[in-house]
């Protein structure tokens, strides 16, 4: 990290907290004898980490902005002292931290909090207590219930995968490191592995973890045995309806967090802004897999904001300094397909339900079946049988994921929907462009022969070549009351701005399982999170007459 002249750098400066803990932060602010506001940021990762400094966002820019830029080391982790439990002391530690910082000597008294996905949370956590000094936050691609959204999984499917990758490749290295553990010297043996060992099950004795930290909060999250009263700490969604204090949202159209970005979003309180951009929770840039989205990454938005670091400088300059804003409406949106940005008054913008039903004869399977979308249910009902074999699972690939071996963004799909245990429906090659924006819904009919059902669904684009890439996809697991009885699953697919071009096919495939991103349904009542031994069963979609699967996609004119 290159600091010139105008900044002045103090290291590892001391925050002691009411408890007696003390946390350590890197201090960047202008190289004068001024007072300015504070910019801090909290995270669990290491604040000597590069990225934190000059990748995400530009610490020199905000400090020549005129801010003391805070860089502090969460409890437990790095630098700090304390004992580290995920997100349950981060709105206490939080207050505390902003109320320390507005009271350095080189502090005006206003701070604002910023950061992504964890150090989103730390953000969310802190504005909940509303620490007086507290001015404005921008959480980016984060989430307000980790436990839903991370821990324990979403919709009753345990992205174990995710949780798997983030506690060894981010987490337990210091933890070991902080206690002088010898077995810190294996960690990196586990991350060489870990794409092989993301498919061991069951997860809840997963050995990686097991030799290198058997108690570890991720065996309390695996068996579910944490404390309830951390659980409820933890879970913030509700506690947004109280909070006033002005927020930036930022997400990605494939990012992992986007659902739980768009949901603190909407229960949030206090004066808001919305941007999401064609990003991935790893860059910013406009690659997202094989397809990269021009203007995503400089001179973005209708306003042509320089980058991400601008857009922050501006917010804060308009809640911590008074000044005009000059960025009018608050949600900007990117339109994939178009290569532009919108502004908009109000998430989801205004656009029109269009009903696609899912047709099959019953022999929807792969890409060459006879699946169909039409703009109208059949008057006869079918199903189409989907197997699942614990053994052989549908393989993740693109979309918004953060496991090791895997990326973000849009993948070549095509030889995922010439399995046979991918059901594949197909609308007519459109003879205009679809434009889609907002939240994708759908409602399917199925029926299961064991206790559990499990669906994922996606929306893909496939081009006249043939090339199939997927533009969203959900995982959704029901426990089912009535075995082998039809019952209908609601889901939010979810959340878009893209255009299907004149020429292309808007495709949905199903399959029963997403791995190594979600635990298998080993069709026994149980998963591989807690068991290893499954069966193979087949499962039921349905179309048609009463039991008339659909999507719903929300369109716009342009």
């Amino acid at each position: 990290m290159k600091i010139n002249e105008a900044i002045r750098f103090e290291e590892n400066v001391a925050c002691t907290l009411s408890d007696g803990t003390v946390l350590r932060s890197d201090v960047y602010r202008p190289n004068d004898e001024g007072n300015y506001p504070v910019l801090m940021i909290r995270l669990p990762y290491d604040k000597k980490t590069p990225r934190y400094f000059d990748e995400y966002l530009e610490v020199p820019r905000m400090v020549e902005a005129g801010y003391v830029v805070i860089l502090q080391d969460v409890r437990g982790r790095f630098a700090s002292e304390g004992d580290y439990y995920p997100f349950i002391h981060e709105g206490s530690d939080g207050y505390e931290s902003v109320e320390w910082a507005a009271k350095l000597p080189y502090a005006n008294g206003n701070v604002g909090l910023f950061g992504m996905s964890y150090h989103g949370y730390t953000q969310l956590a802190a504005a909940v207590e509303k620490p007086p000094s507290l001015k404005a936050i921008a959480p980016v691609m984060t989430m307000a219930d980790p436990w839903e959204d991370m821990l324990n999984g979403k919709n009753g499917a345990s992205g174990v995968g995710n949780f798997e990758t983030w506690t060894l490749g981010s987490i337990v290295s210091d933890q070991l490191k902080r206690r002088n553990d010898p077995k810190h010297a294996k960690v990196q043996n586990y991350i060489t592995n870990m794409v092989e060992w993301l498919s061991y099950a069951p997860a809840n004795d997963w050995p990686p973890m097991k030799d290198l930290d058997p108690k570890s909060f991720f065996f309390d999250v695996m068996h579910e045995k944490m404390d309830p009263d951390y659980i409820t700490k933890m879970q913030l969604n509700e506690k947004l309806h109280n909070v006033e204090i002005p927020a930036l949202f930022m997400g990605g159209w494939f990012d992992s967090l986007l659902k739980p970005t768009l949901k603190a979003y909407n229960n949030y309180n206090g004066p808001r802004m919305l941007w999401i951009g064609p990003w991935t929770h790893e860059e910013m840039s406009g690659r997202a897999g094989e397809k990269f989205f021009e203007h995503a990454a400089k001179n973005i938005g209708v306003d042509q904001i320089t980058d991400p670091t601008e857009i922050h400088i501006k917010w804060f300059d308009k809640w911590l300094k008074d000044k005009p804003m000059p960025i009018e409406k608050n949600i900007h949106l990117y339109r994939m397909g178009q290569a532009k940005w919108e502004a908009y008054e109000e998430w989801p913008p205004t656009s029109v339900k269009k009903e696609l039903f899912l047709y099959s004869e019953g022999e929807s399977q792969t890409r060459d079946g006879d699946g169909q979308l039409l703009d109208a249910p059949a008057m006869s009902q079918t199903t189409s049988q989907l197997k699942l074999d614990p053994a052989n699972p549908v393989p993740t690939r693109g979309g918004g994921v953060l496991i090791a071996g895997h990326q973000s963004g849009m993948f070549e799909i095509g030889d995922i929907q010439d399995r046979k245990d991918v059901l594949v429906y197909t609308g007519l090659t459109l003879d205009k462009n679809l434009n889609m924006l907002g939240t994708v819904t759908a409602s399917i009919w199925v029926s299961s022969p064991t206790s559990l059902m499990d669906l994922a669904i996606r929306l893909s684009d496939v081009e006249p070549s043939g090339n199939v890439y997927p533009i969203m996809d959900t995982y959704h697991r029901a426990k089912v009351s009535e075995i082998g009885q039809p019952f209908c699953i609601p889901v939010d697919v979810g959340h878009t701005a893209y255009q299907l071009k004149k020429g292309h096919r808007l495709r949905v495939d199903i399959a029963a399982s997403n791995a190594p991103l979600y635990d298998v349904n080993l069709n026994t009542g149980q998963t591989t999170k807690t068991a290893s031994s499954g069966k193979v069963a087949v499962e039921h979609v349905y179309h048609g007459g009463a039991f008339s699967s659909k999507i719903v996609l929300p369109v716009t004119e342009k």
